[in-house]
Formats: C-alpha cells, sequence, structure tokens
C-alpha cells in the first residue's frame, strides 16, 4: 500500500470585495488569502486496480461521500487521466479528519481538495497529470481550490478566486477564529448581493498590495481599508455573527472580520495570552460557537 498524509490548512480573507457578477454567471472578486495554522489531517492511499473511492470523513459532515470536495478532485482527476488514456492506481482511500469548522468560510473542503490534489503525483506518478491539469481540476471544483493545490501561504485572488500572486506577507499576530453553529451557503451569500452585470455597476478594486506593508505596521489602515461586502447582508440575516465581530473588537483586538462568505469571524491580538483570554470566554459568551488561537503560516 502507497501512502501519502499531508496538512490541509485553513485560510482566512484579509479583505473580500465581490466587485460585480460576470456574464458566466461567477463573480468577480477582490481579496487577499492568507493560510493560518488551524488544519485537517489529510491521509491519501492507494492498494489495488479498481476505480473505487474510499471517504472516511470525521466527523460527518452530513453531506454525500460525493458531495465532498476532496472526493470530487479525485473523481475529475481520475477522469482526465482516463481521457489521456493514462493507467493509475485508481483504488483510493481518502481519510480527512476535520478540525476546520465546516460552512464557515476558512476554505476547509477545498484545503481538503488541494491536499488530495497535491499527493496524487506520488501515488501516480508525474507523468499521469500535467501541472495545468491538476490546476484545471482544482478550479473547477472549487475557486479558492488552486490557492490551496499552489500551497501558498498568502496571496491576491481575482477573477473568481482562482487567479493568484504570491505576496510576501509576514503577519506579526495571534489569529482567533471564532466559528458560530451557523452554515452559510456560498450560493445563498452571493445571491444575497444582488450584485449587477452592468458596466456601470462595476467597481474598482481596492489595490490592497501597496496598502498591506502599511496596514500591517498601523492596523488602523486594515479597518479603514481592509473590508468584506459580505457582511452586510450575513450581519442582517444573522445578527449573532455581527456580535461576534463587535465582540472581538471589544476584546482588544486590533482588526476583525468575517472570513469569505461567512460565517466565521477572525480577529488579530498582538500576544498569545490576549488571544488565548477570549477564546476561554466565547464558548460561554456565545452559546454553541467554538474558537480557535492560530498563527499565519
Amino acid at each position: 500500500m502507497h501512502a501519502v498524509g499531508t496538512l490541509a490548512h485553513a485560510k482566512i480573507n484579509l479583505g473580500l470585495e465581490v466587485l460585480y457578477k460576470r456574464p458566466d454567471n461567477y463573480h468577480e472578486i477582490n481579496t487577499v488569502f492568507l493560510r493560518v495554522s488551524l488544519a485537517d489531517t489529510v491521509l491519501v492511499s492507494s492498494n489495488g486496480s479498481s476505480n473505487e473511492i474510499h471517504l472516511d470523513c470525521k466527523p460527518d459532515l452530513g453531506i454525500a461521500d460525493e458531495e465532498n470536495l476532496a472526493y470530487k478532485a479525485v473523481k475529475k482527476a481520475q477522469e482526465i487521466a482516463a481521457h489521456n488514456g493514462k493507467s493509475t492506481l485508481a483504488s483510493l482511500a481518502l481519510t480527512l479528519r476535520k478540525q476546520i469548522p465546516y460552512g464557515g468560510g476558512l476554505g476547509g473542503g477545498s484545503s481538503n481538495a488541494g491536499a488530495v490534489l497535491r499527493s496524487l503525483p506520488s501515488l501516480w506518478g508525474n507523468d499521469v497529470l500535467s501541472a495545468e491539469q491538476y490546476l484545471n481540476v482544482a478550479a473547477s471544483i472549487g475557486s479558492d481550490v488552486p490557492f490551496f493545490l499552489e500551497n501558498m501561504d498568502c496571496a491576491l485572488g481575482s477573477g473568481r478566486g482562482e487567479i493568484l500572486k504570491p505576496l510576501a506577507l509576514k503577519l506579526p499576530y495571534y489569529v482567533v477564529i471564532v466559528a458560530p453553529n451557523i452554515r452559510i451557503t456560498t450560493a445563498w451569500a452571493y445571491a444575497a448581493l444582488k450584485r449587477g452585470e452592468k458596466a456601470d455597476e462595476k467597481r474598482t478594486p481596492t489595490n490592497y498590495a501597496a496598502l498591506l506593508p502599511e496596514a500591517i505596521a498601523a492596523p488602523n489602515k486594515l479597518r479603514q481599508h481592509f473590508t468584506n461586502d459580505f457582511e452586510e447582508a450575513i450581519f442582517a440575516e444573522y445578527p449573532i455573527i455581527g456580535g461576534i465581530k463587535q465582540y472581538l473588537y471589544e476584546a482588544g483586538a486590533l482588526f476583525a472580520l468575517m472570513s469569505g462568505s461567512g460565517s466565521s469571524v477572525f480577529g488579530l491580538f498582538k500576544t498569545d495570552t490576549e488571544a488565548s483570554a477570549v477564546v476561554n470566554a466565547i464558548t460561554t459568551r456565545f452559546e454553541g460557537s467554538t474558537a480557535h488561537v492560530c498563527k499565519p503560516l
């Protein structure tokens, strides 16, 4: 049996703008992806020649195996390999041990898919799929899967999120991630924004790359320029999420923002002591929520 184990890290979004709806029904975005130390464990193993995919995901996410992004990634890669006439050790077992909250805007499913795709060349060989084909698989599975496939620590994301520009960013803060027991679908969140396709409705993206160096040194600049367009609609529908963000500021966060399309909110703190104190208070203040202290990678 051959096996490859790896970590699949979560991400937060340091700013997320939804600029307009494209003719292909996707949305043009502008964001900064930042990986953090919170991670799932992924093991991919192969010991047969059938086309079966076995998925062992704990805890159970309450979705069919076929809807899991890691499963979808392998299935799509198998289809392309077969189309190319390439033989693979196609009987794969995917073992996922989840720490990243599900449906929280932290990219857990996408990160699992990216980790699985990174593992396949070691199991199949480097000549089964090209790097471009792996990237195409990633983009077809989810808009932020390419970020995790490329294993970047920080990157500007544009297009639907699949166009990436690496950033050499070191964030000198502890990150508190608070995940309420609320699952928000990406489709619902985008629909709630009601972005139009007309030329006069298209927004100019904020130049995050130019602003980041000063903003990291002076977090008030983060508050001024780095926003999340989903917050207004999400907070209106789920006031507790807005309440979590407000609480993080009251607890001393230098900067706080909802990640992705929610429902998780993160705050930046100077010290581990401050961050840990907030985490200890969260579960009693916001019943059903979980909280983690982590570091940027």
